[in-house]
This record gives structure tokens, sequence and C-alpha cells, in this order.
């Protein structure tokens, strides 16, 4: 079973507030870590914001 939209995005406000993900769900831990992975890249990479074009 995928995650429906309404989940995935209470779950993406979870992982980008720093909130806990409370539930045990496979599916739902596997799209939380990638998540914060995905928040950890861009934070090591410096890819924060928008780009300047001038």
């Amino acid at each position: 079973m995928t995650l429906s939209p309404h989940r995935q995005h209470k779950i993406y406000i979870a992982a980008t507030m720093g909130y806990g993900l409370g539930s045990e769900d496979p599916e739902e831990v596997a799209y939380y870590k990638q998540i914060k992975e995905e928040m950890k890249d861009d934070r090591d990479n410096g890819n924060l914001g928008i780009s300047r074009s001038d």
C-alpha cells in the first residue's frame, strides 16, 4: 500500500519541523528518513533557499 498524498504531507511537515513521527509503519518511517536525509544533504551542500540570479 502506498502512502496517500495527505499522509505524505503530514510526514513531510513533521520532518521539516523537527517533530518525531509517532508511527512505526515501515513505509512511513522510510519516507520520514528519506526526507530527513534529503534535508541533511541540502544543508551539507549549501543548497538553502532560492539562488540569486543577479
